[in-house]
């Protein structure tokens, strides 16, 4: 079915910048110009479309609308290219930035309003002419709400200050996120001293060109700076042989075993290996792994011999979505037929190219990420530090 169209903006944000970049990107998405790009750079493109959405809000905006803004952006942006989880969870992402920063900035004023009503309150005592302490208190609780005009008799700045103020918070915190973004492959390389022992063999699985596979490629050369010998198989994942470019680029870094292997032959390779490592596209809420063709092979044979899996996965592929609800098993289906036979050489040939699949939570060890690593059962907690509840459904009213 078709991409559904970008929802038109609203009166009060009709007319700005923002909007010629979310055409764009939704453009660039429905184009497939990032399937196959590092995952970081759409984060990172995601992200900064939406701050640009809350830079542009209009000074009377209130955090509501706001959160209502990036709730629709954010929600249209995922139902263009549903495989890149990446793009709602980023949504998700900001939308708890700005929540938080909503908050701070309310508690912060409310503090603000009693600390006054206390030193109305005492300077009607002392001066004698406090018109009831406790009536002096009660017009510091309600602040702007009346006439604008404070307990010392002057005029309050408007809501525009606020607005101005939480703009700038949400725009200064949503960066520290896509900096953090930025930083996931080598974070996540960085943990490979603590899986990877002198001497081992692991076995890995290319994926979809930088899409995925560029994180398996980063954990393996830095543990070839940290561990001597090691013994590298690479599956060559046919129909796209992804495996032997990976095992060529590896073999340029300086490891100086790498061997690869056909499919049909992982279970036969699996006794000699002593740790698996692959790679996600998106982590669902129950610990299951949305993986490239051909991994959930790797992970059968690795559990049938008692061989732990890791799985490498950017805190951004980390989704509240869940493999039961209504339909979304038939979101990730079939890849084109072009890669697994060209077109024109067997022109009634019925080409069945399954794109991606699903790795249980039983079939992983563990999930190494930007913010750890952890047991698939973990994931609910790591939902809840990222997530509002509230924007699980980015397109729920």
């Amino acid at each position: 079915p078709l991409a559904p169209r970008m929802p038109r903006p609203t009166t009060a944000h009709a007319g700005t910048i923002a909007d010629k970049t979310i055409d764009e990107l939704t453009h660039a998405l429905r184009r497939g110009r990032y399937d196959a790009a590092p995952p970081s750079a759409l984060a990172k493109r995601v992200a900064e479309t939406l701050i640009q959405t809350v830079a542009t809000a209009p000074r009377d905006a209130s955090a509501e609308d706001i959160i209502a803004r990036v709730r629709e952006v954010g929600g249209a942006l995922a139902l263009v290219r549903r495989e890149h989880l990446l793009v709602g969870n980023v949504a998700r992402r900001v939308l708890k930035v700005i929540r938080d920063e909503a908050s701070a900035g309310a508690r912060g004023r409310g503090a603000e309003a009693r600390a006054g009503s206390g030193e109305r309150a005492g300077s009607g005592v002392v001066g004698g002419v406090s018109g009831g302490g406790e009536r002096g208190g009660e017009r510091g609780e309600r602040g702007e709400r009346e006439d604008g005009v404070d307990g010392h008799g002057r005029r309050s700045s408007d809501g525009g200050e606020a607005m101005k103020k939480l703009k700038r918070d949400v725009i200064e915190t949503a960066h520290e996120v896509m900096e953090e973004m930025q930083s996931v492959s080598s974070n996540i390389a960085a943990q490979s001293g603590e899986f990877v022992v002198n001497g081992m063999v692991i076995m890995t699985i290319s994926g979809a060109g930088g899409a995925s596979g560029g994180l398996p490629e980063a954990f393996l050369r830095d543990a070839h700076k940290k561990r001597n010998d090691l013994r590298v198989v690479v599956a060559e994942c046919a129909p796209r042989f992804d495996g032997h470019v990976m095992a060529k680029s590896l073999a340029e870094r300086g490891v100086k075993d790498v061997n690869v292997i056909c499919d049909s032959a992982v279970y036969a390779a699996m006794p000699s290996v002593k740790l698996v490592v692959l790679s996600a596209r998106g982590v669902l809420a129950d610990g299951t792994a949305l993986v490239d063709s051909g991994a959930y092979n790797v992970a059968l044979a690795a559990k049938a011999h008692a061989v732990p899996v890791i799985v490498l996965a950017g805190s951004y592929a980390i989704s509240p979505k869940s493999i039961n609800e209504e339909g979304f098993d038939s979101l990730f289906g079939l890849g084109s037929p072009a890669s697994a036979l060209e077109y024109g050489v067997h022109p009634d040939a019925v080409v069945v190219n399954p794109a991606l699949e699903y790795v249980p939570p039983e079939l992983i060890s563990v999930f190494v990420t930007d913010h750890g690593a952890h047991v698939p059962g973990f994931i609910q907690v790591l939902l809840g530090e990222m997530y509002s509840p509230l924007d699980a459904s980015l397109l729920a009213k």
